[in-house]
């Protein structure tokens, strides 16, 4: 009987823990609550030191030392040289050229002569007697002239006209230019006669040159 008293608490006690462990009651979770919450501002800064004054700060000294004494020599003193005058024209240079233009040329060379003038190769311009003495043809005669007059004016005995005429280094006629004239029929055939004219060469300073001068040309029906 006692064994099987035994037993049968045993069964009993078995059943009673599986049971325990198989019959747990849910138990409830606990509520969470979640806030959110901003850093804390940062103080306030102190306040500034009562009537505004700045911290003074104490000003630095600065130790000098004391110099010595130096007693000066005397050093001789250079007499200036006498220097001769140059001789010459008043506003020249020392290593001028003696005729050379005072304060010189522009683009010339210190110490050099002026570069001489440029050689004039143009027409040079003669008298009318000087230019007449060079002619080589008698202008009065044909082929050298005559216009012819028109009836118009054939009431008048006598046309002059004045012109300006060019002879080449070679004694050729290059231009006829009518200054005064004696009437646009006759001023318009003058030219062609003048330029058959020939000429020496007009000689200066032992070149041929060109030249210009004045011819008063007349025409007369006498």
């Amino acid at each position: 009987m006692i064994s099987i008293s035994l037993a049968l608490h045993g069964i009993a006690l078995a059943v009673g823990v599986v049971y325990s462990v198989w019959a747990v009651a849910e138990m409830p979770l606990p509520a969470i609550q979640v806030t959110l919450a901003e850093a804390p501002p940062p103080p306030p800064p102190p306040p500034p030191p009562a009537g505004g004054q700045k911290s003074q700060t104490k000003p630095k000294t600065r130790v000098t030392k004391p110099q010595e004494l130096v007693q000066p020599k005397d050093t001789p003193k250079d007499e200036p040289k006498e220097q001769d005058e140059p001789a010459g024209q008043p506003g020249g240079v020392e290593g001028g050229v003696e005729g050379g233009v005072v304060g010189g040329v522009v683009g010339g060379i210190v110490g050099t002569a002026p570069p001489p003038p440029p050689k004039d190769t143009g027409p040079k311009v003669v008298s009318a007697g000087a230019g007449t003495r060079q002619l080589l043809v008698n202008p009065g005669v044909p082929p050298y002239c005559c216009p012819k007059i028109p009836k118009a004016m054939a009431q008048s005995d006598t046309f002059t006209s004045r012109l300006r005429v060019c002879v080449t280094a070679q004694g050729q006629v290059y231009d006829v230019r009518v200054v005064q004239g004696a009437g646009p029929a006759i001023d318009s055939q003058i030219p062609g006669y003048v330029r058959r004219w020939r000429y020496k060469p007009l000689i200066v300073d032992g070149e041929a040159r060109p030249f210009c001068y004045p011819v008063t040309y007349e025409i007369s029906q006498r």
